[in-house]
């Protein structure tokens, strides 16, 4: 017994990990996908650069709100609403942006004319049209209109409101 080299303790053996079998169906998935996302990227980020690139060829106009023409004060407009059996009135100061310097000696020629067809438009007016925004931007297509008629087109820029009153 003592004779006996002795026994080695028995090691604890730790199950090998099981190998994985991927099948060729789901790297195919995987190679599908990644080329998809990379695809996708390539996309997102030339078109944002394309986006931008057309951006810079747009005039300035666009961009900014900033007034760029000459801008020509009319006196207040103070008129009836067509409202019957109602006292009810308006009272509208506008401004004209003009394109060019040479539209506001036209302007100039046509102040009379202007005024008039601007005061018989407001004085058509019923309250509901004179409510709310959108009633206000029917309104300031409407005198463009009309101001196009006079002037010809492409000499008032836009309309703006300085004072907008109804009682």
């Amino acid at each position: 017994m003592s004779d006996d080299p002795p026994e080695a303790a028995p090691e604890a053996t730790t199950p090998a990990p099981p190998k994985v079998k991927t099948s060729k169906a789901v790297l195919l998935m995987l190679a599908l996908n990644l080329g998809g996302t990379g695809f996708g990227v390539f996309k997102v980020m030339t078109a944002s650069a394309a986006a931008a690139h057309a951006e810079d060829k747009k005039p300035a106009e666009d961009k900014t709100q900033e007034v760029t023409g000459p801008i020509v004060p009319l006196d207040p407009f103070v008129t009836n609403l067509d409202e019957p059996g109602n006292a009810r009135y308006l009272k509208v100061t506008i401004q004209l942006e003009l394109v060019s310097p040479e539209s506001q000696e036209r302007l100039e020629k046509s102040k009379q004319v202007i005024r008039d067809a601007i005061l018989s438009h407001l004085s058509g007016l019923k309250l509901k049209d004179t409510l709310g925004a959108e009633a206000k931007e029917t309104m300031r297509k409407a005198i463009m209109t009309k101001l196009e008629a006079i002037l010809g087109a492409d000499k008032v820029r836009r309309i703006f409101f300085q004072e907008f009153v109804v009682q």
